[in-house]
């Protein structure tokens, strides 16, 4: 938090300066702007870290349910920077069946800390509602982080003479304005038919189909299908299915001569190279849950670090993360429609029967159908709005997992995203859990679903 209270005194000072002098008042004016903007993405950013410690450490949150996450949280961070209807496009009326009521347009004034309580505020709510399966000790930090900040910002409004009284009154309303906000996004998220899923990752209601070619319990915890209706949840853009199509899969074979004999004779022999790095990547971008926050989470601390490093602005830093949000849960719902389409054998299950009887893999392979890649997928959705956002030519530096010592977590380097997005991709092929064939086409529609969302979603009037 050290980071956080140095720049409260930073923003206290000039509330002090732009308080005793109305001479320099223009010029005090945009410090406070530019400044409370920065303390508002800092406060942004927090909850954004917070949210990741939560993925790693709630039970249930594997990486479909973490992505509806972010992209709720996101949603959320968004659409508390927009106070009125009359100057930002909110996403209501754009994404499908949210709608917003509640605007502060009968605000009579604006303080220097007003965004930086509505950030706090509802972040906090809406993090307690999704992750309200946490643990007991880290509610109390999340409380605790609350707390700490809301008591902050009203200290620097008190700073204000001018202000008196009626200070209250003002918090009071931008208080009861974020809960109504973060309550209506709460409510949203309640009807997309996933609401309770962290509870039900492996329902009992569904039978995994068999045939030959069907995806079948593996090895090591042999479970039953993970979230089999998944690809049923509403969509936060009606049509982006769209983009997926012509992701077919490719022809079952058990020929020696066959494409997929061939991908899976590769997979077994990749698995027998000596050369450390392939077991490194494969193990970088694993991003199993309860590790590095699943591969929302690696993308999300991707993205903070570049929000950072770049000095986004709070507008299009928001902007960023909501289309980053949004386009890996699409991706996720889309994904895993067509898996359970599909029901297509993993490489394990296929190479056990065709090729070698004892193969194993450098990471557990996940129970549920090969085909698509859910990392490919969500790589490629990534990659589609880091490039939006940042182009595509300039160097990567990956952080994530530099305080591991499970695995090798040394930063990685990438010379742009789609050489990041290809890595994240191989990886599965390096671990053994997926066809080569299957992670180019996932990395392809992948983005293709970034390139939707961005398309359809517009963030100025």
């Amino acid at each position: 938090m050290k980071y956080f209270f140095s720049l409260i005194f930073v923003l206290n000072c000039f509330v002090i300066v732009f308080s005793q002098s109305n001479k320099i008042e223009d010029i005090n004016v945009k410090v406070i702007r530019l400044n409370e903007d920065s303390l508002a993405l800092k406060i942004h950013n927090l909850w954004l870290k917070e949210a990741d410690k939560l993925t790693k450490n709630t039970v249930g949150f594997t990486a479909p349910v973490s992505a509806r996450a972010y992209a709720y949280l996101t949603l959320t961070m968004f659409e508390s920077n927009i106070f009125d209807d009359s100057k930002n496009e909110s996403l209501c009326n754009q994404l499908n069946a949210y709608k917003r009521t509640v605007w502060l347009n009968s605000l009579k004034s604006h303080h220097s800390i007003d965004k930086a309580i509505i950030a706090n505020r509802t972040s906090y709510k809406v993090i307690c509602y999704l992750y309200r399966a946490m643990p007991r000790a880290i509610q109390l930090e999340v409380n605790s982080i609350y707390d700490s900040i809301h008591k902050e910002c009203l200290s620097i409004v008190y700073y204000q003479p001018s202000i008196g009284l009626s200070m209250k009154l003002h918090v009071d309303e931008l208080l009861l304005f974020s809960d109504h906000l973060a309550d209506e996004i709460i409510t949203y998220s309640k009807l997309d038919g996933a609401d309770t899923s962290f509870r039900n990752n492996y329902p009992n209601s569904f039978e995994a189909p068999k045939c030959i070619e069907c995806w079948t319990k593996t090895t090591p915890a042999y479970l039953s299908s993970l979230l089999p209706y998944w690809g049923k949840n509403r969509q936060f853009l009606k049509n982006s299915h769209l983009s997926s199509v012509g992701c077919e899969l490719f022809e079952f074979s058990t020929d020696s001569t066959s494409d997929l004999y061939k991908d899976a004779l590769s997979v077994y022999m990749n698995s027998q190279s000596a050369d450390k790095s392939f077991e490194t990547i494969a193990e970088y971008w694993d991003d199993s849950p309860g590790y590095s926050g699943t591969p929302a989470g690696h993308f999300f601390s991707i993205a903070t670090q570049l929000v950072n490093k770049n000095d986004l602005k709070l507008k299009s830093a928001l902007e960023f993360y909501v289309l980053l949000g949004l386009s890996m849960n699409e991706a996720n719902i889309i994904c895993w429609r067509l898996k359970y389409k599909y029901n297509f054998i993993r490489p394990i299950s296929y190479i056990h029967r065709y090729i070698a009887p004892y193969f194993n893999t450098r990471i557990n392979t996940p129970p549920f159908p090969e085909f698509p890649s859910g990392h490919s997928y969500q790589a490629g959705s990534a990659v589609a709005v880091f490039s939006y956002v940042f182009g595509n030519d300039i160097d990567v530096l990956d952080n994530t997992h530099s305080s591991r010592s499970d695995i090798l977590g040394d930063s990685r380097r990438f010379k742009g995203f789609d050489e990041m997005g290809e890595e994240a991709s191989i990886s599965r092929y390096y671990g053994g859990i997926h066809f080569k064939k299957t992670l180019d086409i996932s990395l392809f529609y992948g983005k293709e679903m970034g390139k939707y969302v961005i398309n359809h979603l517009k963030f100025d009037k």
